[in-house]
């Protein structure tokens, strides 16, 4: 007997959604018979009244229960006063025709909640978890080599680098590049520097790093790479701002005496990352970082008003500090 209850964890975003779709292509359930509720934003008790009642001219609907966060050990972006009761008894006695999914999107669950404890029991469980880089490895050479192209080792490595361990990045860019290997019949490392674009973070970390370092043409070159690439400006923005944040904040993590591996462990950050972040936290005065903040938040406020357009806005803070 199939089950009717699923609780899909894990902090793999991109297998959680494919195995939704999966189960929605194997009981044929047309878009009128799924239901999505996002437990940051909806009451759990109005999702179970969904489940309660009988598909629409269907044998079977679906019930998704998005970013269930009352089972994780995380706080939420939005704090949701949940009628768990409701949950509880639905799940001791769920109704036949209706599929109900669990969606945790989180790297641990909470085992010490009792409701945690009672979808375990009842539910079929699947961890989503991101691959390993063999496992990743070994899926890209496998779908390359269908196409009969080969890569380089150390392209590879690059390519990973680039995805980050990201499951729905790693797809998306995989089809990029055998798009663009049509006719080849091996992929080096200048392809890949050329196709795949760096982690957006990553590349915005580094137009910071070059900014610090009075490099601003180095930094504009990466930053008009990114735009090439459809990044928009106000998300590069949002990120140089963040950055700047974090560098405060290092700041004040190293005045309260924590060390460069506590710091990498606070931001589960990588020792290479964590290293830059406490050498400009050390290595730039309060009072630049402070004044950088500010015209951030001038130009962030010019972009929404009108008054400057948003590419050439970001591109004038990099050329003006």
């Amino acid at each position: 007997m199939d089950k009717s209850i699923y609780l899909f964890h894990g902090p793999d975003t991109f297998q959680i959604k494919s195995k939704i779709n999966n189960l929605i292509n194997k009981y044929n359930v047309d878009d009128f018979n799924v239901s999505n509720y996002d437990m940051e934003e909806d009451d759990v008790s109005i999702a179970i009244n969904d489940a309660e009642t009988i598909p629409f001219m269907s044998e079977k609907k679906i019930v998704v229960l998005r970013n269930s966060y009352f089972l994780s050990t995380e706080a939420p972006k939005k704090e949701i006063k949940h009628n768990l009761d409701k949950l509880k008894k639905y799940l001791d006695n769920p109704v036949e025709e209706t599929i109900l999914v669990i969606a945790a999107p989180y790297s641990k669950l909470d085992e010490r909640k009792a409701i945690t404890k009672q979808v375990k029991q009842h539910a079929e469980m699947v961890a989503c978890n991101p691959l390993k880089e063999q496992d990743s490895s070994n899926w890209i050479r496998r779908q390359l080599g269908r196409n009969n192209v080969s890569i380089d080792t150390d392209a590879l490595k690059e390519f990973l680098k680039r995805v980050e361990n990201n499951t729905e990045v790693l797809v998306s860019e995989t089809q990029k590049l055998l798009q663009y290997s049509e006719g080849m019949s091996k992929i080096d490392l200048k392809t890949i520097k050329k196709v795949i674009t760096k982690n957006v973070e990553d590349n915005v970390y580094e137009i910071t790093n070059m900014m610090l370092e009075k490099k601003a043409g180095r930094a504009l070159e990466i930053y008009n790479d990114l735009i090439m690439h459809s990044e928009d400006p106000l998300r590069i923005l949002g990120i140089i701002v963040n950055k700047y944040r974090e560098i405060l904040h290092v700041k004040f993590l190293l005045e309260a005496g924590k060390s460069q591996a506590e710091v990498a462990k606070y931001y589960n950050a990588s020792s290479g990352r964590a290293y830059y972040m406490v050498k400009n936290a050390r290595s730039v005065n309060m009072e630049i970082v402070q004044r950088h903040l500010v015209k951030l938040e001038e130009i962030d406020f010019q972009i929404k008003t009108g008054q400057i357009d948003k590419r050439t806005g970001v591109e004038l803070f990099i050329l003006g500090v």
